[in-house]
């Protein structure tokens, strides 16, 4: 941890090895603010060139303050109201000040625990991102317990907002794509089916693995579900760099892929999101009979894996690399 380090007023965690250089935002719900490849000094993930990283009331509209990166959703990610409680978009942890338990080197590995407790639900956070020294490798882990006295309802997701470059590709073995939300007939109609990546849309056949340019002026938000496997990439095929993420597949059954092609804000940036349920809403999610439970004093547990890869090395080196 660099002691004189400051992002916006803030000390940031940062972490280092050979491959990857990583930031955390203690201050901003925790959020992973960099992922750089030093070989070529990208960084994978967006950051918002109007905002700056800042500390936001938590009934704040998220998107007024979002500075970019790679935040966590719990206990939804839509903006719901919920037995007497509004819940905000990307939920209530997303704003807090995490608490650094620690952040130090663990033989070769570098390791930050943080912590926080919910101000809505009665819950408390922890999360521990562990830079690998010997790969480049970057594990996350989450546990979410229950502190209160009654069984607590939630949906939770991992949100890396990612920089599109190039001529970026979705690798997601996948079998069905769900339209949730389009701004135009060009990337579906909300509740279109389809089989995943081809999309029919305004008598066009979409391939919806494809990322657009920002010129294309729209957005949208697609569920990929019939997941085969726990994992993704998103790959610059000019450079054959890409970003690999493995999740538990028994964990998180779903994907929301969030994709801004310039028609939001002016945005250009796509999220692909692991979920443990369908639909990003908890309302919905409970009355539909997808979200999850967790009894008092149980926990929610989970854990995440991402690496970085290029040229020779290919998404099934990279992928090896992660699994369990």
């Amino acid at each position: 941890m660099n002691a004189d380090a400051r992002i916006g007023g803030m000390r940031p965690i940062e972490m280092e090895n050979e491959w990857l250089r990583v930031t955390i935002l203690p201050e901003v719900g925790a959020k992973i603010y960099d992922l750089v490849w030093k070989r070529t000094g990208r960084n994978f993930l967006w950051h918002n060139p109007r905002i700056a990283p800042q500390p936001y009331p938590i009934e704040s509209i998220f998107d007024n303050y979002w500075c970019g990166g790679w935040d966590d959703c719990f206990p939804t990610c839509d903006a719901c109201e919920l037995r007497g409680e509004h819940y905000p978009g990307l939920g209530e942890l997303r704003s807090l000040r995490w608490e650094v338990e620690s952040a130090e080197s663990h033989g070769e590995d570098s390791v930050a625990r943080l912590s926080a407790f919910g101000p809505i639900s009665p819950v408390r956070a922890e999360k521990r991102v562990l830079l690998a020294g010997n790969a480049p490798v970057l594990r996350i882990q989450y546990e979410i317990t229950n502190l209160g006295v009654l069984p607590l309802d939630f949906i939770w997701d991992t949100h890396p907002a990612l920089q599109p470059a190039g001529e970026m590709i979705f690798r997601i073995p996948a079998r069905t794509g769900i339209v949730g939300e389009a701004s135009t007939p060009t990337v579906g109609t909300p509740g279109q089916h389809y089989h995943w990546p081809s999309l029919e849309a305004n008598e066009n056949v979409v391939d919806m693995s494809c990322v657009q340019g920002s010129d294309a002026g729209t957005y949208c938000g697609h569920y990929v579900t019939d997941l085969q496997e726990g994992w993704y990439a998103v790959e610059d095929r000019l450079t054959g760099e890409g970003f690999l993420l493995q999740f538990p597949l028994d964990v998180c059954h779903y994907l929301w892929l969030w994709l801004t092609y310039g028609g939001y804000r002016g945005h250009h940036h796509v999220i692909v999101e692991p979920w443990t349920s369908y639909p990003v809403n908890l309302a919905k999610a409970i009355s539909q009979q997808t979200s999850r439970s967790l009894n008092p004093g149980e926990t929610f547990s989970v854990e995440v894996r991402a690496t970085v890869y290029s040229s020779p090395e290919t998404w099934h080196e990279a992928l090896k690399r992660v699994s369990w």
